[in-house]
């Protein structure tokens, strides 16, 4: 049985234990719980010293609960710093934030499609620089005497002649004006 009364007194009923409410540290650094007593009224709480009672079980279920509030709070409150530290101007800083891709979908679409149509540029400049250097390595060979197994033919002379690149026909100078960008 749960009680704070002493075994040796027996005049009067023991005072039983319904449930741990709260905890406090007093200013002597002494731990009391505020106790809801079985048979009285809320008005009848009380706050007691650990030492004073004899209810493990019902300390022991308080104490798991309020560690759990108080993780799911710190938890809570982590995340809204976290959300603060992204949406907080930097000043002037180059420095950036790392998003997570639905963070930014859901808030910038508009950079999100600006972000993959460069992505895309940049992809389609490198394969037209590969195309240009293999272009070039093939013309090296013809012109050196050669025969290239890239199948470049070059048309003789001027401006307005066609090159052909692999089966493609491309008018002269094309490849050299698309480095140029």
């Amino acid at each position: 049985m749960k009680t704070t009364q002493n075994e040796d007194d027996s005049n009067e009923a023991p005072y039983v234990v319904e449930k741990v409410l709260d905890r406090r540290i007093t200013s002597a650094g002494k731990i009391e719980y505020y106790l809801k007593w079985k048979g009285y009224s809320e008005a009848d709480n009380t706050w007691e010293p650990d030492e004073n009672l004899d209810c493990p079980e019902l300390i022991a279920k308080y104490e798991e609960a309020r560690r759990m509030k108080e993780f799911k709070e710190a938890k809570k409150k982590a995340g809204k710093k976290k959300l603060e530290e992204i949406t907080k101007p930097r000043g002037g800083s180059d420095e950036m934030d790392i998003l997570a891709a639905a963070t930014v979908n859901e808030r910038d679409p508009a950079t999100v499609i600006a972000y993959y149509e460069a992505k895309s540029k940049v992809v389609e400049k490198a394969k037209e620089r590969a195309k240009f250097a293999a272009y070039e390595e093939e013309r090296v060979d013809v012109a050196s005497g050669n025969d290239g197994e890239g199948g470049v033919e070059v048309d003789g002379g001027g401006g307005g002649g066609m090159e052909t690149i692999s089966g493609t026909e491309i008018p002269s100078g094309t490849l050299e004006a698309m480095m140029e960008d």
